[in-house]
C-alpha cells in the first residue's frame, strides 16, 4: 500500500526508541505503510518520509537561521512544496502551514498541553481537515525521563486533503513541541 493512498483515513506515527525521530508509519490494523528516517548527523534535522519499499516521499528540514521554528517540506529532488512556521506569539500550541508562494493553507491549533491538534482552514475555522493526537501523552507526565519515543494518531476528516502535508505536519508538530 502506498503511504499517500486516498483510502487511508488513519495513520499511526510511531517513533522508535533511540532513533531520534525515525520510526514507522502504521495503519489502524498495525500494518507498516511507511517509514520515517532521520539523518543522525544533520544540522537541519532532516527527516525523510518513505513508502515501505524505501522510495522517498518527502524531506522535512529545519531552517537554521530563524527566530522561530520554521520547517521546509520538499520533494525528494529538493523542490519546496510547503513551509511550516510556529507563530511568534501563541498562547496555545499552534503551527501554520504555507504553500511555496507563502500563502497560508492550513492552521494547526492545539490545546495548552500541546497533545491534540486540529488542522483547519486558515479562514474558515469550522472547516477541519484532520486531527493529530499524541497517544502516549501520559508518559510525558509520569515518566518524562524515560520518554524516548512518541506516538501520534492522524485522523483524516476531509478525504480530499493532501495526505503528504498532514504527515509532514505531524512530524513538524512533534519536533516543535515534544522533541526539544
Amino acid at each position: 500500500m502506498n503511504l499517500l493512498d486516498p483510502a487511508i483515513t488513519h495513520y499511526v506515527m510511531h517513533e522508535k526508541t533511540w532513533k531520534f525521530g525515525g520510526g514507522e508509519i502504521l495503519d489502524t490494523d498495525g500494518n507498516k505503510i511507511g517509514i520515517m528516517k532521520r539523518k543522525i548527523i544533520s544540522l537541519r534535522a532532516d527527516i525523510e518520509l518513505r513508502n515501505v519499499d524505501e522510495t522517498p516521499v518527502c524531506i522535512i528540514s529545519k531552517k537554521l537561521a530563524a527566530v522561530r521554528p520554521i520547517y521546509d517540506v520538499k520533494t525528494p529532488d529538493g523542490q519546496l512544496i510547503g513551509r511550516a512556521k510556529k507563530p511568534l506569539i501563541a498562547f496555545r500550541g499552534s503551527v501554520d502551514m504555507y504553500d511555496p508562494q507563502d500563502n497560508l493553507i492550513f492552521k494547526a491549533q492545539g490545546g495548552i498541553t500541546k497533545w491534540n491538534f486540529e488542522i483547519r482552514h486558515p479562514k474558515d475555522k469550522k472547516k477541519v481537515y484532520a486531527t493529530i493526537k499524541k497517544s502516549d501523552k501520559w508518559r510525558d507526565v509520569f515518566a518524562p525521563a524515560f520518554n524516548f519515543k512518541d506516538r501520534y494518531v492522524i485522523h483524516v476528516v476531509d478525504p480530499d486533503v493532501d495526505r503528504l502535508m498532514l504527515l509532514a505536519y505531524a512530524v513538524i508538530i512533534d519536533n516543535v513541541y515534544h522533541d526539544k
